[in-house]
């Protein structure tokens, strides 16, 4: 699936005038092809990652995720394009307390309304891949940091 940004502008409010984080950017990151994004802290890094995931909404431009255009969407289907077909992982995963790395991950599924027999040996699965196979009872409170992060990596494939 691809995703294309269009002329995407993001301005925040810096005191008395408007700090422009993101003028005018075009990306477009093609199925299969992998964008590593670099910069100095205040760059516009995390912007481009919250634009692109539709965590944010743009001051200008288009983003299109599969040729789906998020701007047209009310936020019931923006939910459902990022909940479908975004999968972003944080700095800090961001793991709920009580569930273990197996239902960390499931929850994807479950969110979507597709957690069924396959989607839990999908699960299973992604945390062998991320060599995890060993840890899919254990806790947030049981997992080391990289392991943690591992899980919220597995968590971002779930829905492919």
């Amino acid at each position: 699936m691809s995703l294309r940004l269009e002329n995407i502008t993001v301005a925040v409010p810096d005191g008395t005038t408007r700090r422009v984080l993101l003028d005018r950017l075009d990306l477009e990151v093609r199925p299969g092809e992998t964008v590593a994004v670099t910069g100095a802290s205040g760059s516009g890094k995390s912007t481009l990652v919250a634009v692109a995931g539709l965590l944010r909404v743009p001051d200008e431009g288009r983003v299109l995720i599969g040729g789906t255009d998020a701007g047209a969407l009310k936020d019931r289907g923006r939910v459902r394009l990022r909940r479908d077909r975004v999968g972003i992982v944080f700095q800090s995963p961001n793991l709920l307390p009580a569930l273990t790395a197996r239902e960390q991950v499931e929850v994807v599924a479950h969110v979507a309304g597709n957690l069924d027999a396959a989607a839990r040996a999908r699960a299973v699965d992604l945390l062998t891949r991320v060599g995890l196979a060993d840890r899919l009872d254990a806790r947030p409170a049981e997992l080391s940091g990289g392991e943690r992060q591992r899980v919220g990596i597995a968590r971002a494939l779930m829905n492919e």
